[in-house]
């Protein structure tokens, strides 16, 4: 059994980024070994000028589509686009998560209830109850959507001010 083969697979199907120690334990392989394949993929993705790259993410890998093919692709990813509005509201989560869900409906109008839904569905952000309040965070699947590895590299991509964020 090829390590390279089979580390590709299992970052093929996995739904979110691995680590080498998860991918040694899971795969029955030496940490150096998946370390070594880890190398070898990401040199033969790039040798071969495929489609996909190796990348890191939340302290794991990832097979991802290169970031110049994305847009050329998108229609073919599972999740269709999000509208403008529901963009203008999940960048009011972003900006200031972790977010009442009342502050974000104060600043969005009363349709932000129906966007919310949809970024809550999509597994887009999460809603934690604190007493009557929901608080609003962002997900690991939202990260990986924008191939952002942290909340604070997003807001940067998204050029959200620092007076604007909470935190």
């Amino acid at each position: 059994m090829d390590p390279k083969a089979v580390v590709e697979a299992a970052l093929f199907v996995a739904d979110r980024p691995l680590s080498p120690a998860e991918l040694a334990q899971g795969l029955g392989l030496p940490e150096h070994a998946v370390l070594g394949a880890l190398a070898a993929l990401a040199q033969d993705l790039e040798e071969a000028g495929r489609g996909l790259e190796l990348g890191q993410e939340s302290g794991g890998y990832v097979l991802r589509v290169k970031a110049n093919l994305a847009e050329r692709v998108r229609r073919f990813a599972p999740h269709q686009d999000l509208s403008e509005q529901t963009l203008r509201t999940l960048a009011v989560i972003v900006a200031k998560a972790p977010v009442a869900q009342a502050e974000v409906v104060r600043l969005r109008g009363q349709r932000a209830y129906g966007h919310i839904k949809e970024l809550w569905t999509r597994g887009f952000i999460r809603a934690e109850a604190r007493g009557h309040t929901k608080i609003l965070t962002v997900t690991e699947d939202l990260l990986r959507y924008f191939g952002a590895p942290s909340l604070e590299e997003l807001r940067q991509a998204l050029e959200i001010p620092p007076a604007s964020r909470q935190d």
